[in-house]
């Protein structure tokens, strides 16, 4: 009988382990971390799986001028306190009755493209979206592939730089996307899209924000719009190694943080902050600002159904991370919150001058062992081609290529995770047309997820 291994650890977030920054190579030299504690749970295949036989192992920055005033830190401002359980007064339905059932999947090549980094996709178009590090965003499906929009003028592949998201407005015809330019500075530009070809009018593009970088990587790069209808922004700490300029805590600065803004354009601002972001008002804090201590979430999600966050944070030498943050009626999923980096990297301290009080831990964590090294993460899948796969988080690592299950149902201290694929040079798990789950190998491959 064939058979999966699933893991099941006893330490919150000692599973898996992946550090390094999306494709740098400062984590050299590190010496890697004792095996996390784990106990293994042997359940049998579904009757009629295709998979192979044996036993799989489961095993600083520019504030826009027309927009903010300069700011200083402040001495007196307190990092949120509260976990994510007792900021949310209503419990997720991510967190369905469990454990979920362990899904069996296959890869099924999809297309190929040009240093693909990220996907993402359209209410209502059957299509998926890819997004080209050297400039380019192509809508195909089985029989087509155009080029919506060409920034090759604006921007170039270089290892973590170049174009690194998109997303399109909920409710208009426009699109927004993130990249660095010819200096590396972090833009996000907005363009009108024709509404039936989706073709992005390149006489349209207006520049919402930019954002200083100190240096070449932990660029973020992730874009996407919330359940509340506003844009969220992923930026890394300004890279290099160890924090060195002390970003991601630092409530004057944009690095190493997720911001929430509306970007339409306001009289002569190019983009309005949300009356409710969290630091509204906090003298010398950042009011774009919605959640801080990040070394480098260049993929984050929101669960549809829920409106959870999720965030997969880059490590440094030693532990990658997947950070969850629960909605309150499907609103509010990570306010405030610091996800500690760089007082600790996942649980384990890190600089010791930062303030170790006040902030969440990692839903799961994973150690560089067996080539893991940088987590490329993830969705709940919620689609109706793979029954079983229905609920799990999906994520994986850049450097292994292997792909994970998470079961959100898992018990506190206990997560669940079933290896499901492998994808060479993983860069992104993401949902495109019809709720279809694709995997994005940054050498070109581009795989969806099926049933076997």
């Amino acid at each position: 009988m064939n058979r999966r291994r699933i893991v099941v650890t006893s330490v919150v977030g000692a599973v898996l382990a992946v550090a390094a920054c999306g494709g740098g190579s400062e984590s050299s030299g590190k010496n890697p971390p004792n095996d996390p504690t784990a106990t293994f749970a042997t359940v049998p295949e579904p009757t009629g799986s295709s998979t192979e036989s044996g036993a799989t192992e489961v095993t600083a920055e520019e504030i826009t001028a027309a927009t903010l005033p300069e700011l200083a830190p402040s001495g007196d401002i307190d990092l949120p306190t509260g976990t994510p359980e007792e900021l949310s007064t209503a419990p997720p339905s991510t967190m369905a009755t469990g454990p979920l059932p362990i899904p069996v999947v296959t890869l099924v090549d999809a297309g190929t493209f040009d240093t693909p980094v990220e996907l993402f996709s359209r209410d209502g178009d059957p299509r998926y979206f890819v997004v080209e590090q050297n400039g380019r965003i192509i809508a195909a499906d089985d029989l087509s592939a155009e080029v919506m929009l060409d920034i090759t003028d604006l921007t170039a592949a270089d290892g973590e730089r170049g174009l690194l998201g998109a997303a399109f407005h909920p409710a208009q015809d426009l699109a927004y996307v993130h990249y660095t330019n010819a200096n590396g500075t972090t833009v996000v530009d907005e363009y009108v899209i024709d509404p039936v070809t989706t073709i992005f009018d390149p006489l349209s593009r207006r520049e919402v924000l930019t954002v200083e970088q100190p240096f070449g990587n932990h660029n973020g790069g992730e874009l996407a719009f919330g359940p509340d209808g506003f844009l969220y922004l992923g930026l890394g700490d300004g890279g290099s190694a160890n924090d060195p300029e002390r970003n991601s805590l630092a409530l004057a600065s944009r690095l190493g943080k997720i911001l929430r803004i509306d970007p339409r354009e306001s009289g002569e601002q190019p983009f309005t902050i949300p009356a409710d972001n969290p630091f509204t008002g906090v003298e010398g804090a950042d009011p774009a600002i919605w959640a801080l201590g990040l070394r480098n979430p260049w993929k984050f999600s929101f669960d549809g159904p829920t409106g959870d966050l999720w965030i997969a944070d880059v490590g440094q030498g030693d532990l990658e991370e997947i950070n969850y943050a629960p909605a309150t009626n499907g609103e509010g999923a990570g306010r405030g919150l610091s996800f500690g980096w760089s007082a600790f990297e996942g649980t384990a301290r890190f600089n010791d001058d930062q303030d170790p009080e006040g902030h969440t831990s990692p839903i799961v964590e994973y150690s560089h062992d067996d080539g893991d090294c940088s987590v490329s993460g993830g969705v709940v899948y919620r689609g109706e081609a793979i029954a079983d796969l229905q609920g799990w988080f999906v994520y994986g690592d850049f450097c292994s290529g292997r792909i994970w299950g998470y079961d959100p149902t898992s018990q506190p201290g206990a997560p669940i995770i079933v290896e499901l694929a492998q994808q060479r040079n993983l860069a992104a798990i993401a949902i495109g047309g019809e709720g279809n789950l694709f995997a994005v190998s940054n050498v070109g491959t581009v795989s969806r997820f099926a049933a076997p």
